[in-house]
């Protein structure tokens, strides 16, 4: 049996509670729910509690969405895929991929799903990139092989992120800092739900689940989960042979065709005649993208997730962008 769990604060401290409604798609929603009973604090811990049958549904509430936090909690490790899907690759001059690609971004960048979205000081070319995380049910070490057979063993289940990017930085930056340019705070949206499923169901579950963002009420995203590159069990055999994974750890799968930044042939002139200069290389960059179009403050991104198998549709996330008023003088 699959369930939607939120993770949320009303002023007591985080709780998790299994929605018994629908559940939300904008902050202003009252969720129904039912507390769970356990004290534990991580992602990680909740997925053994439920696993083990110990997180039963307790009391009723209902949760303002406005206090749903980020479900994935900050002890998690973060991996993701870029151009996991075909028309993303050949926006991003990737036609034929012939390997996958991997990166890290830093758990600290986890915020809610309706936490706004803070553009840093100095960031021209602020992007969105909606995509599926997969949250892991167990460690993965070394050795470790994950096949449509065994990957309800491996994955717990599913969140919606938005792997929010800083173009400027990750082309700009010395020798090209994805890291960087996908780390801020505040850039990785996730949830409103974990979507927990029984190990039996992962495999078909994850292979149909249809995914969307919207700009200021336009559709810019859309693609469904069976339009993988390199699905998760490839991903996640690929991860084995390189590294360490913990339970409650989470792979962001890539984001589809819509992304604001576009590999030109003028970009990737500039990307590779301008390798070494840093400065001229971003000031190109950020005038062949054409800055203007990218995420300013005031603009809100709308982002949807659907069971397509089930019919059911898993919420969505409502983000604001907004300016570091830190840096603002």
């Amino acid at each position: 049996m699959a369930s939607m769990i939120i993770r949320y604060d009303v002023g007591k401290g985080a709780r998790w509670a299994v929605v018994t409604g629908a559940a939300p798609i904008h902050p202003d929603d009252l969720v129904e729910a039912q507390d769970l009973a356990t004290e534990v604090t991580t992602l990680s811990d909740l997925v053994a509690e439920l696993d083990a049958g110990r997180a039963l549904p307790s009391s009723p509430v209902a949760v303002p969405a406005r206090a749903i936090l980020s479900p994935v909690t900050a002890d998690a490790t973060l991996i993701c895929q870029g151009l996991n899907y075909r028309d993303h690759a050949a926006e991003a001059g990737h036609h034929q991929r012939r390997a996958n690609l991997l990166f890290a971004k830093a758990s600290s960048s986890l915020c809610g799903p309706y936490a706004d979205i803070v553009r840093p000081a100095g960031v021209e070319l602020l992007d969105y990139e909606a995509e599926i995380g997969i949250v892991l049910r167990r460690s993965l070490g070394s050795g470790a092989v994950v096949d449509r057979s065994n990957i309800g063993s491996f994955v717990a289940g599913v969140v919606l992120c938005n792997d929010v990017s800083a173009r400027d930085t990750m082309f700009g930056a010395s020798f090209l800092q994805w890291y960087r340019g996908k780390s801020y705070r505040t850039f990785c949206p996730t949830g409103p739900v974990f979507y927990y499923l029984d190990q039996g169901d992962v495999a078909e579950t994850i292979g149909q689940l249809d995914l969307a963002l919207s700009r200021e009420g336009e559709l810019r995203q859309a693609a469904s989960s069976a339009s993988f590159i390199y699905p998760p069990e490839e991903a996640l055999t690929e991860i084995a042979g390189l590294q360490d994974l913990k339970r409650g750890d989470l792979l962001l799968t890539g984001t589809p065709g819509g992304v604001i930044a576009r590999a030109t042939p003028e970009v990737i002139r500039i990307l590779s005649t301008h390798l070494v200069d840093d400065v001229r290389r971003r000031d190109e960059i950020r005038v062949a993208l054409d800055a203007p179009a990218f995420l300013q403050p005031g603009e809100t991104l709308w982002l949807t997730l659907r069971d397509a198998r089930r019919s059911l549709h898993l919420g969505g996330q409502l983000s604001r962008i907004v300016e570091d008023n830190a840096h603002v003088h």
